[in-house]
């Protein structure tokens, strides 16, 4: 599994570290892959003291994120808000489904939960453990929901975007 972003507090890395240590209970050989700009030591520690640092890697960004993706099964938002939440239309785009706390602003407006990703609510570690473990233990779903992931994104691939954009541009013109 992987997630991205800074190693701050909003990304919540920390609440997702604690739930990894309720899957790593049922589901040992699954591996937590965090990739981040920042300094990644508190949530080493944090995963250290929580008997998980086997199983939880805490890695510096990387300039090839996709390639990670592409080695990686599910992705993860664990974050507390957010603006946009690139990463999850990312990672959709590569076929990951996605898992993400329904946080302020964005993860509602990528992802349509049960088809493409699901939706946890905000801070509910409990919920994200079991939200995991769900796509870790029905492998047919989980690729199900990357597939959906691919079609989804492209409503977010630039010459979409840009289009409308142009769209709204004219419209002010009139």
């Amino acid at each position: 599994m992987i997630a991205a972003g800074r190693y701050t507090w909003q990304k919540g890395f920390d609440l997702l570290i604690i739930a990894w240590k309720i899957i790593f209970k049922k589901h040992p050989d699954w591996i937590l892959d965090i990739y981040g700009a920042g300094n990644p030591d508190f949530y080493r520690q944090l995963a250290k003291s929580n008997g998980i640092a086997s199983v939880v890697r805490c890695h510096n960004a990387t300039s090839d994120i996709y390639s990670k993706y592409a080695e990686s099964s599910i992705f993860v938002l664990s974050s507390r808000f957010e603006g946009f939440g690139l990463v999850l239309a990312e990672a959709m785009a590569t076929g990951l489904p996605v898992i993400s706390f329904r946080c302020p602003c964005g993860p509602e407006d990528i992802v349509t939960n049960g088809t493409d990703g699901i939706l946890i609510e905000n801070g509910n570690i409990e919920k994200m453990s079991k939200a995991i473990c769900y796509l870790i233990e029905n492998e047919t779903i989980r690729k199900d929901m990357g597939k959906k992931g691919i079609i989804s994104a492209e409503r977010f691939r630039e010459e979409h975007i840009m289009q409308k954009w142009i769209e709204l541009f004219c419209s002010l013109d009139h």
